[in-house]
């Protein structure tokens, strides 16, 4: 019998595109695809990881969210708190 397969959000890798177009100094910016809930506005997972800080941070995106806001979404982003056997006491 076949172990129960999770199905894992698909993420697109848009690294080089906020590292050239909006100079963001990323390690890592992928993109999950669009996630409809039964009721409000569809959204999309925004995974990345800075250069200088490999701790990934998340965020939610409206599902029709353009490169241009990402990268604004990104800057203005405040991480919370970090848990972690390796996390600093911020």
């Amino acid at each position: 019998m076949p172990a129960r397969s999770v199905r894992r959000p698909d993420f697109t890798n848009l690294k080089s595109t906020m590292r050239s177009q909006y100079a963001l100094r990323l390690h890592e910016c992928r993109l999950s695809q669009p996630i409809e809930p039964p009721w409000g506005r569809a959204y999309r997972m925004a995974e990345w990881s800075m250069k200088d800080d490999t701790r990934v941070q998340r965020c939610v995106v409206p599902a029709d969210c353009t490169p241009s806001r990402l990268a604004d979404e990104i800057r203005a982003h405040i991480p919370g708190r970090r848990y972690g056997p390796q996390d600093d006491e911020e």
